[in-house]
């Protein structure tokens, strides 16, 4: 039975090397003689199999776009030179998530996709203060990819992507791309990778796929078992990301990335990728939360990415969950990556995966968890790190809500305050967490908790304050 199993894999993978990648048919042959141990007769693939109606082929468009690439980015014809990276340390920068998991189009079926609704609200987005706006992942299949040069996916066609791409910067937004570089499915089946083309030793030798024409590379990091995880080590595979990504950059529009999974390789790719690439910004999503491997993390870029602060995150919603604040303080400075490492720490309240995986949430959270999430603004807009704001709780939420947002983003920005600006934990205790922040305006004092009698003394200006929250300024004298 087992060599029954081993001939029949063996057989697929013959077919799917011969028809799509062009492998030397004689030592594949040869392979699975041996490895059957009997006399077999190949089949004879169809390199152009006839699809049934509503099956999916490699796209035309993404064929053409993928040649074109290729001929202009290739790193023989391709210098992206240095790129003036955006001074996060000089800055108030803040970030929009632009989607969540329920704005495609399995869910929602607006008049030119999630694109047409980007692409209307970026004025508001502009006005609303946000430096950067963060895409979902552009290529059809989204975070499980297929041709990568398929930009007609489950969150519009790609003129509206183009559209909406031009409309943010237009109001002076910099849209970042999701980028999935861990792992890739085929366009019809397992691995039959198109737009790139490639072969399936693009797949690295433990992946759950079974086949023997695999890479003999290990992977260099963690798996992902929804798709094909792919070897970084194999220069096809990095030659690639590289055009794909200064085509995204050159050609779409993008100037910056958030990769995707980044626990799948190693970190000393994404320094690889944005070198070729010359993005203005870039974060890596390493889901964790212990701080010492994501500041590891970034380490390991040579500081050329920020990291998502899932200690803050996990941290900052515990406290404020349940009003125990000394989980903020670590000896008088933040418990997370902003106590570190704050110019390369991205803290957030929410995100798509982090958000609770129910259609009807956003429009029925309760109003407990939407207090606690404005207590969490109320923190990440107030501190160090680059903090990015959930596209629901701006948009979806009410005007009043987003009133609370707003006036948070306005402080920040009044008040100078940077990914790096200093901040001193006062109180992280019970029921009252305090700290102030010095910006390059303005001081900030920030309360959080159920403790009212609290004040940071006086010649402090209360400039906003919401249920369980409370800021107040003070200018700098120089």
């Amino acid at each position: 039975m087992r060599k029954e199993i081993s001939f029949w894999f063996l057989t697929t993978a013959l077919i799917f090397n011969a028809a799509f990648h062009s492998l030397n048919a004689q030592s594949a042959y040869e392979e699975l003689k041996k490895s059957a141990e009997t006399e077999v007769t190949p089949p004879v693939p169809n390199p152009s199999p006839v699809l049934k109606a509503g099956e999916y082929g490699p796209s035309s468009k993404a064929r053409k776009d993928w040649k074109e690439a290729s001929a202009l980015y290739s790193s023989k014809n391709f210098s992206a030179g240095s790129e003036q990276k955006f001074d996060l340390e000089g800055n108030s920068a803040v970030i929009l998530q632009g989607f969540h998991w329920y704005a495609d189009n399995y869910w929602f079926h607006p008049p030119g996709g999630w694109w047409g609704v980007l692409a209307g609200k970026a004025g508001e987005v502009g006005e609303a203060g946000f430096d950067f706006i963060w895409f979902p992942p552009v290529s059809r299949g989204s975070y499980y990819p297929t041709e990568w040069y398929d930009l007609d996916s489950q969150w519009g066609k790609k003129e509206k992507l183009l559209e909406a791409v031009q409309a943010m910067k237009t109001a002076g937004v910099r849209p970042i791309a999701d980028i999935i570089l861990n792992h890739r499915n085929g366009t019809k089946d397992w691995a039959d990778f198109t737009s790139p083309d490639w072969p399936t030793t693009a797949v690295v030798k433990d992946d759950e796929w079974q086949s023997p024409m695999k890479s003999q590379n290990y992977d260099e990091g963690q798996g992902d078992w929804g798709c094909r995880d792919l070897d970084h080590k194999n220069e096809q595979v990095r030659e690639d990301a590289k055009i794909f990504l200064r085509w995204l950059r050159y050609t779409i529009g993008f100037e910056g990335w958030r990769y995707d999974m980044v626990k799948g390789y190693q970190p000393g790719r994404v320094s690889e990728y944005n070198s070729a690439s010359s993005p203005s910004f870039s974060v890596g999503e390493y889901y964790d939360t212990n701080r010492q491997l994501l500041v590891s993390w970034v380490d390991g870029t040579s500081g050329a990415s920020t990291v998502f602060d899932f200690t803050t995150r996990y941290n900052l919603v515990a406290a404020v969950e349940s009003e125990r604040y000394d989980l903020l303080n670590d000896g008088g400075k933040p418990s997370g990556v902003i106590g570190w490492w704050p110019a390369k720490a991205v803290t957030f309240v929410e995100n798509h995966d982090t958000s609770p995986r129910d259609e009807n949430f956003i429009t029925n959270a309760p109003a407990e968890y939407k207090t606690q999430r404005l207590m969490g603004y109320a923190y990440i807009l107030t501190h160090p790190g680059t903090p990015s704001v959930f596209w629901p709780h701006f948009f979806d939420w009410g005007a009043a809500y987003k009133a609370k947002i707003q006036a948070l983003i306005d402080l920040r920005k009044s008040a100078g305050i940077t990914a790096s600006s200093p901040v001193q934990v006062l109180a992280g205790q019970n029921e009252l967490y305090a700290a102030m922040i010095t910006g390059n305006g303005k001081y900030l004092v920030l309360k959080l908790g159920k403790n009212w009698g609290w004040e940071p003394g006086k010649g402090w200006k209360m400039e906003t304050s919401g249920e369980r929250y409370a800021v107040w300024s003070q200018d700098i004298r120089k």
